[in-house]
């Protein structure tokens, strides 16, 4: 299914919710109404990122930015109408732009891309919280993928766009993964009961996979070992 899939041919309202998005595509303005905006919509973002850095995810809400910025929740709501849409803008600012990519091997250059973006995501751990209820919203998410199949395009034997896409997919899984082993090792009976009820699995007890970059590169090895 491509990004934009069932978006060409409907009609739509454009709701008070997106108009932040639409803001953030540059395909509106800010508000005109009232006395002059204090902050931007990034200051915004910012602001909730820097929340969510320090903190955690679960740190971030409409009255705590509010604070943050200096200003009471009621005014936050000239910038954004909710904490869903708050997110979006967050994940939008903690990606950022994706770096130029350049290496005459189009591998090296799969590679840097998954290494810049994995990057992001070690930077702000909170992102691997962040659960997809629908199709990316930012145009940051976008600019990445465009960003690869562009420098992949003429050399890859394989749908640049699709193997874009799968590449994301692991940077996110392993960002998962990254957050999955800070929060603790497993109980040492678990190790047992998988050994004793899964035998093919037992050296899976032992194996370490602590090092989530380690991880990340095995993942990334194998498929592009897999593209011709």
């Amino acid at each position: 299914m491509s990004f934009t899939h069932g978006y060409a041919k409907v009609n739509h309202v454009h709701s008070q919710e997106d108009r932040a998005l639409r803001q953030l595509w540059e395909l509106a303005d800010a508000p005109s109404r009232g006395p002059k905006a204090r902050w931007t919509l990034r200051d915004v973002a910012d602001a909730a990122v820097a929340l969510a850095d320090e903190n955690g995810l679960e740190a971030v809400s409409l009255a705590r930015v509010a604070a943050r910025l200096g200003v009471v929740t009621t005014a936050l709501y000239r910038y954004v109408e909710s904490k869903a849409t708050l997110i979006e803008l967050m994940v939008d600012a903690a990606i950022g732009d994706p770096p130029a990519i350049s290496a005459p091997d189009w591998r090296d250059r799969c590679r840097s891309w998954v290494d810049a973006l994995a990057g992001a995501y070690a930077a702000h751990p909170w992102l691997a919280d962040v659960r997809p209820t629908r199709m990316p919203t930012q145009p940051r998410a976008y600019a990445w993928i465009e960003a690869l199949v562009q420098a992949i395009r003429n050399d890859v034997d394989a749908d640049p766009l699709r193997l874009a896409l799968l590449l994301d997919s692991l940077v996110r899984s392993n960002a998962s993964l990254r957050a999955s082993t800070a929060h603790g090792v497993p109980p040492t009976w678990l190790g047992e009961a998988i050994a004793d009820r899964f035998p093919l699995l037992a050296a899976a007890a032992e194996q370490d996979t602590s090092d989530a970059s380690a991880e990340l590169g095995f993942a990334v090895e194998a498929v592009l070992r897999g593209i011709r």
